[in-house]
Order: C-alpha cells, then structure tokens, then sequence
C-alpha cells in the first residue's frame, strides 16, 4: 500500500491510501487497490477536472519521506 495526498480544484486535500493510482488517457485520476492472486479493483475515479495535484509519498533524496507530485498531464501509473 502507498500514500497519495490529492489537491482537488475545490481547494480541499486528502490523503488516500491505495496500492496504485493513476491518469487515465480521458484524464480521469483513479486509485486502485489490488489482491495478490486477484485483478485490480477501482477505489475511486475522479473526473479530469476535480483533481489539481496528485502526490505520492516517498523516500526523498536527503533521507526522510515527504510528497513527490505526480506529472500533471499524461497518462501514467504510480504504485
């Protein structure tokens, strides 16, 4: 499991715990949380124009963990 912090365009933050999360190519940000003999099931799909930021949780380059934000356009995955 990771955590993803999600900045929506309504000003508000949360933080969500999912095995993945992604953008889709139609620009929707989904989460996903997988079952290790099973397919990944959809936590949460969010419209292309409800989320500002996605950010991942983890190592940084000077020791410690802090957010590393996800590419803004683009489809991509981060697990």
């Amino acid at each position: 499991m990771a955590l993803f912090m999600l900045q929506f365009a309504s000003g508000e933050d949360a933080v969500i715990e999912a095995d993945a999360a992604g953008r889709t190519a139609a620009g929707e940000i989904v989460l996903e949380c997988t079952e290790q003999f099973g397919p990944a099931v959809r936590l949460k799909t969010y419209p292309v124009d409800a989320v500002a930021a996605v950010f991942r949780q983890a190592p940084l380059d000077g020791g410690g963990y802090g957010w590393v934000p996800q590419p803004a356009t683009g489809t991509w995955w981060c697990y």
